[in-house]
């Protein structure tokens, strides 16, 4: 009889685990550890802030986290729906967590983006992630770098061309830089240039609409079921828009395959600006499908990932650094003036030297980022306990976010955060900063593996449409709400007026 009490004892503290993983019910420790951190009172069986996040657009999540850490401080620890959620604002305790090689997963908010990125480096984790990170850092860095700043002068020489098309009309920026960055990350990454048809403006439409959609759909319980999300119109969209997507790597794959098997015949006339055989990184990952058994589908998730952070990220961040310099035309001025001292009214290309003569843009780009991070907000999962330097425990399990900016606001270490001042990133005033209370590329074992090319485009770009064009602001960043998707977006869309400076 015993016997039989415990039995059924046993069976109904399994099921009860088994109801607690599925509902993502958190372990009674868990619970214990986490209820010690500062934040709101919970609501009943811990549904926590879902009530609120399926209420907002994306609009309302910077003023939901902001509000919530002016009042609890730099952690906030809520709840959503059993799962332990984390605002983390803290330079030392970012620090803690960036640096960690054990809590790398970025968690599963971020498996909505699997139908298109599958398991690329964005995405993959574990194993997977170190040894296929490996396999590209150095490869991306100094094989992308080497040889392709002519490709980014003659595009970016075209976008401002086209900036400077609307004959002083107001223009919409990031659409023109969207496919000016795509064009770079396609020729000099993949080894293709893109034909002069509608295919890349698809493209560049399809990654908005399926990033914007990935976290509104993470904001919606239900949409979180692949076949509900499937059965509603913002589904159906999403997985055309894939299908574009996929679509158009595939053609690139397909494209430069058949380069690279010429190549490897002895049979290609392709040579870099230099006189060298040129080699595109995709050529790496093609040599990777032989070498370290890459499948078709592996090839096409890195391709996937490397397109579309390697474009989106950039014409986002660009259209931010317009819409400072023409809000502040003396911060512009100065910016130009550095380019005249460099090429005087030259229309020659950017080489390497004259980027280690910028430095003046370089603060300005640096400021710019930290005001508006391309990608504003990141997630870790954790794996493990994480021990923070003042001794509190974050248990294994919960979700961190740090929403960067928030952080880049922080007005110990940037006085009057919400001004523009490039002067915050001369050496002087950099001096004793906290290394992470700027990570505008997150920082880490996982910080982005493409900066220093992003760096570069960014000052060629800039250098090229400032010695051609003088930048007004239409839209007013006062006026502007900010949507907290995979990169920022805003509402309303940023407009410009370009006049002609000195003729490209």
């Amino acid at each position: 009889m015993f016997l039989e009490i415990l039995v059924i004892l046993l069976a109904i503290v399994l099921l009860f685990m088994r109801i607690c993983r599925m509902l993502n019910i958190p372990s009674f420790r868990t619970i214990r550890m986490f209820n010690k951190l500062p934040g709101p009172t919970h609501y009943p069986f811990y549904i926590g802030m879902v009530a609120d996040i399926m209420r907002m657009e994306l609009k309302d999540v910077l003023p939901f986290v902001k509000g919530h850490n002016e009042k609890y401080g730099d952690l906030v620890a809520n709840y959503a729906l059993g799962a332990p959620i984390l605002f983390m604002n803290n330079p030392d305790d970012i620090e803690v967590l960036l640096t960690s090689t054990k809590n790398i997963d970025k968690g599963p908010d971020y498996e909505v983006l699997a139908p298109w990125l599958g398991d690329g480096l964005v995405m993959s984790t574990g194993a997977k992630w170190k040894q296929r990170r490996k396999m590209l850092t150095s490869s991306f860095h100094f094989k992308i770098l080497d040889g392709n700043t002519e490709c980014m002068n003659r595009n970016w020489k075209k976008v401002a061309q086209k900036l400077l098309a609307a004959d002083g009309a107001p223009v919409e920026p990031l659409q023109i830089m969207g496919r000016g960055a795509l064009d770079i990350i396609c020729e000099a990454a993949m080894g293709t240039i893109l034909e002069k048809d509608e295919s890349g403006e698809k493209y560049v439409a399809a990654v908005k609409r399926v990033t914007h959609g990935a976290v509104k759909r993470t904001m919606t319980p239900y949409f979180k079921n692949d076949f509900i999300f499937k059965m509603f119109p913002s589904g159906k969209q999403h997985m055309e828009d894939v299908k574009i997507l996929h679509n158009f790597t595939e053609k690139v794959i397909r494209e430069r395959k058949e380069i690279f098997e010429k190549k490897k015949r002895g049979e290609s006339d392709e040579y870099s600006e230099e006189g060298k055989e040129r080699n595109a990184f995709l050529d790496l990952i093609l040599d990777m499908s032989e070498t370290k058994g890459l499948t078709e589908s592996d090839i096409r998730e890195e391709v996937d990932t490397f397109m579309f952070a390697g474009h989106d990220t950039t014409s986002t961040a660009l259209q931010f650094v317009f819409l400072h310099l023409g809000e502040n035309p003396e911060v512009q001025e100065k910016a130009y003036q550095e380019q005249l001292d460099i090429f005087g009214y030259s229309d020659r290309d950017v080489t390497k030297d004259d980027l280690n003569r910028m430095h003046y843009l370089e603060q300005v780009l640096k400021e710019s980022l930290r005001l508006h991070p391309a990608a504003p907000q990141i997630a870790r999962q954790l794996q493990e306990d994480l021990t923070l330097r003042d001794g509190r425990v974050i248990p294994a399990t919960t979700k961190v976010f740090l929403n960067f900016m928030i952080l880049h606001r922080n007005p110990k270490y940037f006085p009057d955060p919400e001004k523009f001042d490039p002067e915050r990133f001369t050496p002087e005033n950099s001096k004793g900063r906290h290394p992470y209370s700027y990570v505008p590329f997150s920082a880490g074992p996982r910080n982005c593996i493409g900066q220093k090319f992003a760096m570069m485009e960014m000052k060629i770009a800039m250098s090229v449409i400032l010695r051609s064009c003088k930048i007004k602001a239409i839209t007013r960043l006062k006026d502007l709400e900010y949507e907290m998707a995979i990169v920022l977006y805003t509402k309303p869309a940023i407009l410009i007026e370009v006049e002609p400076r000195n003729k490209l």
